[in-house]
């Protein structure tokens, strides 16, 4: 702004004085006109002729009538709960005021579930070839077995099926690829390419095909005659008919992308499949892949002469789950990591929905090494908390810390990535490091922002994965595409900005950090009205301690002409010398950049209401917690550092200019459900997938469900 800071403050404090002027001007109340000499104050002046006090009368009724309309048009562009301040009547909301207040909440003392990650046991004690052994310990760092690898992986070379349930970093992905490595090197006659495949390992998702191709791609090095291959959505169908026709010999696919190939690609023969590999099956069934697991495992059925040996993998045992283990696998050795753990509903309950409701009567296993926090903050002040807590981790603290945030919708992800790029993140060649000495290493580090989400070009998302995976610090901003299954290394803290839903998705999503033993943090946000969610948390054995505000807020007071933006802090603009004006003066930028920017103020408006209508979809168990009617609209806005009334919002989402190039192509936006899905498309395309799932409720859950059997 123009005006000085202090000024604003001052002014802020007339807003009853302001409002109420224009509450009377709105009225039609008008001051008197001054009583010329000699009239009565106590009545009307009886001097005038009736026709010159009915043209005083109409000339007063027009200027009131002009007045009204002047006001109803200020009223129409005024957000809940603004005031008018500065010479230009910016219009901006105050953030301290009308907020709820904040409780202080104190996590049930729980006995937590606790799963002992590595053993004493190496991989010299397995009877695997000594190739494989010194490529573990030499090339690829790993010294001790897990507690899952240390029992699954002499039951599968022992030829057993197997159901495996165990914590998330705890080494699946090694458990059951060693064991297909072992076997397949240890056949008499050396496997050729052009046998075809071997071994199928089927994942939900495109990163997760990605990171277990790459594994099978390091334990392989020591046997090149041995050929891995990927088939995933977003790659080109030719090219991966190249390499079948060419030869696979483990195939790792997504199921809707495999099922394409099956039906289409003649050089795909399964007839010589002995290991079937379903990884992260609780999500597999979540995401409706019910009918492509049992048109899969009718296929295997119909070209395998003996059945394979199959491993299922899950972090928790749905009905859906025990359904399809029960199909799929024959007299099968459970390893279940959480012995504590009580069994699914489905024991005592036979007759409740299939997989309406996985790990509801559920305790689970987070890593014992995992610090987890939670923090209450009032609507508003949602955005500059993020900010301030991402600059403190990630600028002011030395060494920079590596961070993943979650997001309910991709429209938010964009949003805050352009957001923060522009405003948090500084040129080098302005950074001045004299005035803080004691965090020059911090601030030249800079942040580093990336974005995941579904609907991004597959070579996007490869490029992200990669980088950031390689990255010593930075943050990425993703939906939960990226909170199954994923081992992006060194992350040192998870934030979920939006609530996660049910206690599982809470689960998975800190599971991506303190993985393999090592040291991990996590930050939940909530809004004062959804902190019975922390009671829901503490049922299922799981406690976290409460974080702040004002200890997030506080970095921003001494650190705030560090912002690239921060000329607006001069003489003439002193600088903040408290949280609340910390924390609104970093609004204001926020809310000024998003006005200059055509591009971020309309992905604010998508953002906006992406995020409602996901607020709104969050499971019915916990609609009593997450009630969208019980969300301020404009104080939403605000947080989407928008100043317009939430009902002006669809217009400015209009404008995206996303939408545009959409339109100019002949294309219509994603519907919400269509954006939804795309999180985990197969890749087969809008016209066979999103047509029918994005127009259509879903068939009923028993019906899919059935499909298994079939």
């Amino acid at each position: 702004m123009d005006e000085d800071y202090s000024s604003n403050i001052s002014l802020n404090l007339s807003t009853d004085f302001f409002s109420s002027v224009l509450t009377k001007k709105k009225k039609g109340f008008r001051a008197e006109p001054r009583e010329k000499e000699g009239n009565s104050s106590h009545g009307p002046d009886t001097s005038q002729s009736p026709i010159r006090r009915e043209r005083q009368n109409s000339k007063r009724k027009r200027t009131e009538h002009t007045d009204n309309k002047q006001i109803s048009k200020r009223k129409r562009t005024e957000h809940t709960d603004n005031r008018i301040i500065g010479k230009k009547s910016d219009i901006i909301s105050s953030l301290f005021r009308k907020n709820p207040e904040i409780p202080t909440i104190t996590s049930a003392a729980v006995e937590t579930v606790k799963e002992n990650v590595f053993t004493g046991q190496t991989f010299k004690d397995l009877p695997i070839h000594p190739f494989l052994v010194s490529n573990l310990e030499q090339k690829q760092g790993f010294t001790y077995l897990t507690e899952v690898q240390k029992k699954a992986i002499p039951a599968l070379l022992n030829k057993k099926d197997a159901l495996i349930r165990s914590q998330t970093g705890s080494g699946k992905t090694l458990a059951y690829a060693i064991p297909i490595v072992q076997s397949l090197q240890a056949r008499k006659l050396r496997i050729q390419r052009d046998d075809g495949p071997y071994a199928l390992v089927i994942v939900p998702t495109r990163e997760l095909a990605l990171q277990s191709y790459e594994t099978f791609l390091k334990l392989l090095k020591t046997f090149i005659w041995i050929v891995p291959g990927c088939l995933m959505g977003g790659e080109k169908r030719k090219a991966e008919k190249s390499r079948l026709r060419k030869g696979v010999n483990i195939l790792v696919a997504t199921p809707g992308r495999l099922i394409d190939h099956i039906k289409t690609t003649q050089v795909l023969r399964l007839a010589r499949i002995q290991w079937l590999v379903i990884d992260e099956a609780d999500r597999m069934l979540e995401l409706g892949y019910e009918k492509d697991m049992a048109q899969i495992l009718n296929a295997l059925r119909a070209q395998c002469t003996d059945p394979p040996q199959t491993v299922l993998l899950s972090a928790t045992l749905s009905q859906g789950v025990e359904r399809l283990s029960s199909i799929s696998l024959t007299e099968p050795e459970h390893i279940d990591m959480n012995q504590q753990v009580a069994r699914h509903s489905s024991h005592h309950n036979p007759g409740a929905d299939p997989g309406a409701n996985p790990g509801a009567d559920q305790d689970f296993a987070v890593p014992s090494q995992l610090q987890q926090l939670f923090i209450l903050t009032p609507c508003k002040l949602r955005l500059v908390t993020l900010a301030a807590f991402l600059l403190w981790k990630c600028r002011y603290s030395n060494p920079a810390s590596k961070m993943i945030v979650f997001l309910s919708t991709q429209d938010s992800v964009q949003f805050h990535t352009k957001l923060f790029h522009k405003l948090l993140v500084r040129p080098k060649n302005t950074i001045d490091t004299s005035t803080t000495p004691e965090l020059a290493d911090g601030i030249q580090q800079n942040i580093n922002f990336y974005q995941l989400y579904g609907d991004m070009p597959q070579r996007e998302r490869q490029e992200t994965f990669s980088k950031f995976s390689q990255a010593a610090s930075g943050v990425l901003l993703c939906t939960d595409v990226a909170a199954r299954g994923l081992d992006l290394p060194r992350v040192d803290w998870i934030v979920q900005y939006t609530p996660p839903g049910p206690v599982v998705d809470y689960v998975h999503r800190v599971g991506r950090t303190a993985r393999a033993g090592t040291q991990g943090h996590s930050l939940l946000f909530l809004l004062p009205s959804e902190a019975a969610y922390i009671q829901e948390l503490n049922k299922h054995k799981i406690s976290l301690s409460q974080l702040q505000m004002s200890t997030v807020l506080q970095p921003l007071v001494a650190n705030i002409k560090d912002l690239p933006q921060a000329g607006h802090v001069s003489a003439k603009h002193p600088s903040p010398r408290t949280q609340e004006e910390a924390a609104t003066f970093l609004q204001d930028r926020f809310e000024e950049l998003v006005l200059a920017h055509k591009t971020i103020h309309g992905l604010a408006g998508k953002g906006f209401q992406s995020f409602v209508k996901a607020y709104a979809t969050l499971g019915r168990e916990l609609k009593d917690i997450f009630k969208v009617n019980d969300l301020h609209l404009g104080h939403v806005a605000k947080s989407f550092a928008l100043r317009e009334a939430p009902t002006s919002v669809h217009s400015v989402a209009a404008r995206s200019g996303a939408d545009h190039k959409l339109a100019k192509r002949g294309k219509r936006p994603l519907t919400f459900r269509q954006a939804t899905l795309s999180e985990y498309s197969d890749g087969l395309g809008n016209d066979k997938v999103m047509a029918k799932l994005g127009t259509k409720e879903p068939p009923k859950k028993k019906k899919r469900l059935s499909a298994l059997s079939s």
